[in-house]
């Protein structure tokens, strides 16, 4: 082999060696983004060892993302959120929570409930008709108004009229809100948000702690 052909063979190689090390360095650099994305994923585990009055760990706090599209743009509002105050509006609202009519129904001892039951006799019992007109009227009437209730308290940005004044009034800021265009969707959203600031999702409960909600 010539002195040329060696000299060749050795930039060649050293040329695998750089290409080589390169992608390790890329592969190292996509590793570490990966681990900084999941590091954030990460729940932040907190030991309460006294509950000290007037301690504010429990406030929920976050943003409710809504997709907006004008003019073949999609732009994302950011709409600050709270859970202050909302449990307790929404097992206020509980209380009053609308309930489905009896109907009699008859259980066979050798049915699935029947056996649940542990009848030894077939028996007329009564059980809720969640299929009932008028149940089914006061249900939808009961989850609007509640929503309307979660979303005026859990938005957690002040509401002004044109004119700048600041608005308190519930009624009031639902009007700004469809006056602002807002959509069933995105008031669904908003208030499932909110409500999800102190809940656990299925998906979160089996990532974070193998667990489920069934």
């Amino acid at each position: 082999m010539s002195e040329k052909e060696i000299e060749d063979d050795v930039k060649v190689k050293e040329e695998e060696v750089k290409e080589e090390k390169d992608v390790k360095e890329d592969v190292k650099k996509t590793t570490s983004k990966t681990q900084d994305i999941v590091e954030t994923k990460k729940v932040k585990t907190i030991t309460l060892d006294v509950l000290v009055e007037g301690d504010s760990q429990f406030t929920s706090k976050g943003y409710s993302n809504v997709k907006r599209t004008l003019n073949g743009e999609v732009a994302n509002i950011r709409i600050p959120i709270k859970s202050t105050g909302v449990t307790e509006l929404i097992e206020q609202f509980k209380r009053n929570e609308p309930k489905p009519p009896g109907v009699s129904t008859l259980v066979k001892k050798d049915s699935e409930m029947g056996k649940q039951q542990k009848f030894t006799e077939d028996k007329w019992i009564k059980l809720p008709d969640f299929t009932d007109e008028r149940y089914l009227k006061e249900k939808e009437d009961y989850e609007a108004k509640l929503g309307v209730q979660v979303l005026t308290k859990g938005v957690d940005a002040p509401f002004k009229n044109k004119k700048g004044v600041l608005i308190t009034d519930g009624d009031q800021k639902v009007q700004i809100l469809e006056d602002m265009g807002l959509s069933s969707e995105q008031f669904t959203q908003i208030t499932n948000d909110i409500r999800m600031l102190t809940m656990w999702s299925d998906t979160e409960l089996q990532e974070h702690f193998g667990l489920s909600s069934v």
